[in-house]
């Protein structure tokens, strides 16, 4: 049995889950770390690729590593922020996981994106915390599918968060 943690970015889903696998027996895995290095690993190490491309390749990666990940066992999986967008993943990864949503309020999400120093492309006119919001708000029915729900706007420790979802998901 795996727990996979949905939500959107800031919501702490990578924290919280390197808190799960510290404290438990569950092994992390990080699906945006894992896809990244796939995407790249395809891109010759000559070639100049955009933004836009290197996206594409991440969003394919993505789905091919939650398609996989929905066969593992034992571990504490962490999302991407765009995860449950790939049609019929959740339902996969629910096969042989609990699926936990970590939710953050837009002003937890806003102060935690910032104050990691991220870079963040952002459209011109806009700051960073216009464009967290915004995204907030779009992609907040994104996260409606799961069988557990975190609050993490009170801006406890993740090794807390672990806690709660180890209680949880109790078998």
């Amino acid at each position: 049995m795996n727990i996979v943690l949905i939500g959107t970015i800031g919501a702490g889903k990578t924290e919280t889950g390197k808190a799960i696998a510290a404290i438990s027996d569950y092994r992390f895995a990080d699906i945006d770390e894992i896809a990244q290095e796939r995407a790249f690993a395809k891109i010759p190490k000559d070639d100049f690729v955009s933004p836009f491309t290197h996206a594409r390749l991440f969003y394919s990666e993505e789905g091919n590593v939650l398609r996989e990940a929905a066969g593992w066992d034992g571990y504490v999986i962490a999302t991407g922020a765009l995860s449950t967008s790939h049609p019929g993943v959740i339902e996969q990864l629910r096969r042989n996981g609990i699926i936990i949503r970590l939710l953050p309020d837009a002003d937890t999400v806003v102060n935690r994106e910032i104050r990691s120093q991220r870079a963040f492309m952002v459209e011109e006119g806009k700051s960073i915390e216009e464009m967290l919001r915004e995204d907030y708000e779009k992609y907040a029915d994104q996260y409606l599918d799961f069988d557990y729900s975190i609050d993490v706007s009170d801006d406890e420790s993740p090794t807390v968060y672990a806690e709660r979802i180890l209680e949880l998901v109790k078998i």
